[in-house]
């Protein structure tokens, strides 16, 4: 339904019933006098009746005017409290928020991230999602927030770094035991290393020390699209893996892998938040944004789960395996002993 008056009209009608008259409105809220007629003429026009009686001393409501300013007082109760409610809306943190990451270390950037910021805020839920960096570059997802790691595609998206990781060599001390802690790149040559391939094209070990830059090669015993599975070979001592400091800090803290040519490192590889310009504007993806740079040392480093909780239940069963072989075999000896006498 249209209408042939609009709020301005009821506005200016509603100064000039709460003045007492045209002048004395114009004076108390600052608005010409002639602005007031006007809205007030094509307001009485569209209605085709006489809300004001002219008096000597100012404006007087007719009933008509009185029931609609009445009215008109609920109206602009409402509006207020509309306006009211939408700011306090926007001003909120709570609600979904929408991350989006690309596939090389998403389970444990993307979720490391949602778990540490949901901490800090219990009234924020996240929908995480893990896509190759083809479909993040295409511009068809729907996200308020991407993780990317290295150089993001040209876009129109805001960038905010939120830091960088180094990668380097690892390996089991098992590994280490066997074949000798190699001392050179040359020493790596014949060593079973797990490879990751990246659209299909084995990543190169680039390591640098000072401004020394190096290509380790290894024996490609393993080739691997996902990195968990480098590192899974790695602690189970069958080679040794090419892996981000962040993503091995848990697993060298607890002595299941150790640094190998520690002074050599790859060049920093930055990891990037991106965000529609847009979405900045909503309070959820702002706390979010900033969140995650600030914090990101805090949530980088432990990503809440590593494979030593999944390999130490098995060592436990080794070891439980070799100590009841052994009990049997002594009671196996007793009882040829007792039979022997």
């Amino acid at each position: 339904m249209g209408y042939p008056y609009d709020l301005d009209d009821v506005n200016s009608f509603m100064r000039i019933a709460q003045a007492g008259g045209m002048s004395r409105a114009s004076n108390m809220f600052n608005v010409p006098k002639a602005t007031l007629s006007h809205h007030l003429r094509r307001l009485e026009d569209a209605l085709n009746v006489e809300l004001f009686t002219r008096k000597a001393k100012g404006l007087e409501l007719t009933d008509a005017g009185r029931e609609f300013f009445a009215h008109c007082g609920k109206i602009f109760e409402s509006c207020e409290n509309a306006a009211n409610a939408a700011q306090r809306a926007h001003s909120t943190v709570g609600g979904k928020v929408r991350i989006a990451s690309s596939a090389e270390f998403g389970t444990s950037i993307i979720g490391a991230a949602a778990y540490y910021i949901a901490t800090l805020n219990p009234q924020l839920d996240f929908d995480t999602q893990v896509y190759s960096p083809d479909r993040l570059a295409s511009g068809q997802l729907d996200f308020d927030c991407m993780i990317y790691v290295g150089e993001a595609p040209p876009s129109s998206l805001i960038r905010r770094k939120m830091g960088e990781i180094f990668y380097g060599l690892y390996a089991n001390p098992a590994f280490i035991r066997e074949f000798g802690m190699p001392r050179t790149a040359e020493d790596i040559a014949k060593l079973n290393g797990a490879i990751y391939l990246r659209n299909g094209i084995p990543e190169e070990w680039q390591l640098s020390k000072g401004s020394e830059n190096i290509n380790v090669k290894c024996h490609p015993r393993f080739t691997v699209n996902e990195y968990w599975m480098a590192k899974y070979f790695a602690v189970q001592g069958a080679a040794i893996g090419y892996l981000p400091d962040f993503f091995v800090h848990y697993e060298v803290e607890q002595g299941a892998l150790v640094p190998v040519l520690p002074e050599w490192r790859s060049q920093e590889s930055a990891i990037y938040t991106l965000y529609p310009a847009h979405r900045y504007r909503n309070p959820r993806v702002m706390n979010l944004v900033k969140q995650m740079r600030t914090e990101f040392q805090s949530f980088i480093r432990y990503p809440g789960y590593s494979l030593i909780n999944q390999i130490e239940p098995s060592t436990k069963q080794a070891k439980r395996r070799r100590t009841n072989g052994k009990s049997r075999k002594k009671a196996i000896s007793r009882k040829k002993a007792v039979e022997s006498t």
